[in-house]
Formats: C-alpha cells, sequence, structure tokens
C-alpha cells in the first residue's frame, strides 16, 4: 500500500444555489478534508437526495441524521458527518471516496 491509498478524509457537506434566495436550484457540495497534508476533494451534486443515498451506504447515517445535516445547511451552516455515539468526525478511506465520487 503507497502513502496516497493510506490517506484519510473527513467529509463536509454545504447548500449551494446558483443565485441567492433560489431554493430551486439548490445543489449540495461535498469537500473531503484529508487527515494531514493533501489537497481537498469537492464534488457537486444537484439534488439532495441521491447523495444522501450514497450517504447512507458509506456512513451508516440513519435518515433522521442526514434530515439534521439538510436542515443545517438549509440555515446556511455547513455540516460534517460525525459519529453520534462519540461526537467524533467520521473518517473515510479513499476507497469510500470512490464510492461516493470524490475520488477516481
Amino acid at each position: 500500500m503507497n502513502n496516497k491509498d493510506a490517506m484519510f478524509y473527513s467529509l463536509q457537506l454545504r447548500l449551494v444555489t446558483d443565485e441567492p434566495g433560489d431554493s430551486a436550484s439548490q445543489g449540495v457540495e461535498l469537500i473531503a478534508l484529508p487527515e494531514g497534508p493533501g489537497e481537498p476533494r469537492r464534488a457537486h451534486f444537484e439534488h439532495w437526495e441521491p447523495l444522501s443515498h450514497r450517504l447512507s451506504a458509506v456512513a451508516s447515517s440513519t435518515p433522521f441524521h442526514l434530515k439534521v445535516m439538510y436542515r443545517t445547511m438549509v440555515a446556511g451552516l455547513t455540516a460534517s458527518l460525525i459519529d453520534r455515539a462519540t461526537g467524533a468526525r467520521q473518517i473515510f478511506s479513499l476507497d469510500q471516496l470512490k464510492d461516493l465520487g470524490l475520488a477516481s
């Protein structure tokens, strides 16, 4: 395993719109922040639902947790994926980022 394969990331999400106040064209920006030196990886999704299905598969998030993240983003805040039991950020491998479309 080379050093690149051993990189781990935490994930943040934020809501993006084409025009301020235009809820019809909302998308989600997913940012993978490296745990150490390296560049963040970004991906954009046109709708919340396709992304929520991917997150459920990769992060084992419950639907309620996804709803809370969405409400956080609608309020204009960045939502981090956290472990609800410990409050710690969830850490993702490069293979999990590939499943989310953030790495090739």
